[in-house]
């Protein structure tokens, strides 16, 4: 990978989202729209105005976001979300497109996927990356067989807020890229107990499959003793522990590292 710091971008086409799962009990997207005082429900989608921001460019013609960078796609929303189903035709259209670029998008909709695709996916994009959303082992058991047999080029399985011991063995093979596990942030944050991240990362070491710990979230427990570490250190705490497993420098999946 080549030696630079700014290869993320953040691409929100739409804002705002409905709950369906425990894991969005205390979604952060709520907490922060409330932080900034929006007048308009959290739960309500709206487009935004970064929603061309693919394909914009400078004054010099050249793009806006520059080749070679991942890119974060609806990040305060869910890019499955139903509310959205008639913008998203337009979301495809610019990520095949920018072919130069990676596209990670999260989802706890994955059982939409087969409704929301594009007429020419095929067995996939070569440059958008899908993460299945798991909280724990009923929403792992529910959604992990759906994303296994659906027609993805590059699969991610993302454990967060990891809310409870959850096994993933039955879903770990090559289709699998990376497997990032993360607590809850927020005043309210669920425990995250450091044993369940451990024997997550487990799982992925002997089946030979990236593991990333993203972020420790706001209460985390080792050893029977409940830490409760500041937003701003969860990211920095869970690198110090040093236990990520073939993810490169800038905590991407090696697929990604590969384009970079």
């Amino acid at each position: 990978m080549a030696e630079r710091t700014d290869i993320y971008e953040n691409w929100n086409p739409w804002h705002g989202c409905t709950k369906v799962s425990p894991g969005c009990k205390y979604c952060y997207v709520y907490r922060q729209d409330e932080m900034y005082g929006s007048e308009v429900s959290s739960s309500e989608c709206r487009k935004t105005g970064s929603f061309y921001l693919p394909i914009k460019r400078k004054r010099d013609k050249s793009w806006k976001i520059e080749s070679g960078k991942v890119v974060f796609t609806c990040f305060t929303s869910d890019f499955l979300l139903s509310d959205a189903d008639e913008w998203r035709e337009e979301c495809w259209l610019m990520m095949k497109r920018r072919s130069d670029l990676w596209f990670y998008f999260f989802t706890k909709r994955i059982d939409r996927f087969m409704e929301c695709l594009p007429d020419d996916w095929g067995d996939g994009y070569d440059n958008v990356l899908v993460g299945c959303t798991i909280e724990n082992q009923e929403m792992a058991d529910y959604r992990l067989p759906i994303f296994k047999s659906l027609p993805i080029k590059h699969k991610s399985i993302i454990v967060a807020p990891l809310i409870g011991a959850v096994d993933l063995s039955a879903y770990l093979d090559g289709s699998i890229e990376e497997v990032s596990v993360g607590g809850e942030s927020g005043q309210n944050a669920r425990p995250c107990d450091y044993a369940w991240i451990l024997s997550i990362r487990e799982q992925c070491v002997k089946a030979d499959v990236p593991f990333h710990f993203h972020q420790t979230g706001a209460r985390l427990i080792k050893d029977g003793k409940t830490f409760h570490i500041p937003r701003y250190y969860q990211h920095s705490q869970a690198r110090k522990a040093n236990i990520n497993y073939r993810i490169g420098e800038f905590d991407v999946p090696e697929t990604a590292s590969n384009m970079q």
